[in-house]
């Protein structure tokens, strides 16, 4: 009886080692292409993927700077691309009020310096909480926060989309040199048009911000090439809010010399571009050494 139930086991004891096996043979080449991809997503094959991967690889740790916004920012080189110190919390299809309402709740961790892309701040004007908003919310997020591998970046999908999105568009060297802009971040001090809705999204922001600056955030905004009209509120409303906030205001969309700055579609830089903007918003703004290319 005893041998006959051994060797009934056998094949079962077989299956279950070849199971782990396989199962440790997958973890290995997850976790090597997490460390290949440097932890984060240039686009995944969802924006809310995108974004998720994002917020989870660039709250890690402790950065000294974030950037703040949506897919525009999110094509920002960041620590997994040379830049130390550095995270990028770019919303695809967003703004940056779901990160700034996230970190003024405590939800996502504040740094000593933010960067907030004004491009698309109207997109919060009256608008209903996001899925990303609400996600940042769940166990599972935090979940992917301190393991790599359960994050939305560890997904085959999302790997195998940012190293496409990356092998199509070209790779990017930290050493690349800053735009020469004619202008630098100042403090805006002519009022802006504003509607009702968009005056109940600027108040909120403001205190916001405020509650950031006193705890210690230096904050500047910021628009990014492709820039907008001043008559847009893709333009108006963050340049009010920098006003209302006493926060530094910069059109670097302008500010670069016209023709230098390059897109993969006509909104979102190519990599040396984007690296080169983010050497630019460093020089101008005196962040600290530290953040210097490694």
């Amino acid at each position: 009886m005893d041998s006959f139930t051994s060797s009934s086991e056998r094949p079962r004891l077989a299956y279950v080692a070849c199971l782990l096996a396989g199962l440790a043979a997958c973890f290995a080449v997850q976790s090597f292409l997490i460390r290949r991809t440097g932890g984060r997503t240039t686009k995944s094959e969802s924006n809310y993927f995108s974004s998720i991967a994002r917020l989870q690889s660039g709250i890690r740790g402790a950065p000294q700077v974030m950037f703040l916004g949506s897919s525009i920012t999110g094509r920002l080189p960041d620590r997994s691309r040379g830049f130390n110190g550095v995270a990028n919390l770019g919303c695809d299809g967003g703004s940056a009020m779901e990160t700034l309402r996230a970190m003024d709740a405590g939800i996502i961790p504040r740094a000593p310096y933010l960067i907030i892309e004004g491009n698309t701040f109207y997109r919060a004007v009256g608008a209903e909480e996001t899925d990303v908003a609400k996600a940042m919310h769940k166990p599972w997020f935090r979940r992917g926060v301190a393991l790599p591998n359960l994050s939305a970046a560890g997904r085959p999908s999302s790997m195998a989309y940012t190293l496409l999105m990356e092998r199509k568009m070209g790779a990017s060297s930290p050493d690349i040199e800053p735009f020469p802009v004619i202008t630098q971040p100042t403090l805006s001090p002519r009022p802006q048009p504003t509607s009702k809705a968009e005056d109940a999204l600027l108040e909120e922001a403001v205190g916001i911000l405020r509650r950031l600056t006193t705890a210690g955030s230096k904050i500047t905004l910021i628009m990014f090439p492709p820039g907008a009209e001043p008559s847009s509120p893709n333009r108006r409303l963050p340049e009010e809010l920098a006003r209302r906030a006493g926060l530094p205001f910069w059109d670097l969309a302008n500010a670069v010399p016209p023709g230098m700055v390059r897109f993969t579609d006509g909104v979102h830089m190519d990599p040396p571009s984007a690296t080169a903007a983010v050497r630019t918003i460093f020089k101008a703004t005196g962040y600290p050494s530290a953040l210097s290319p490694e």
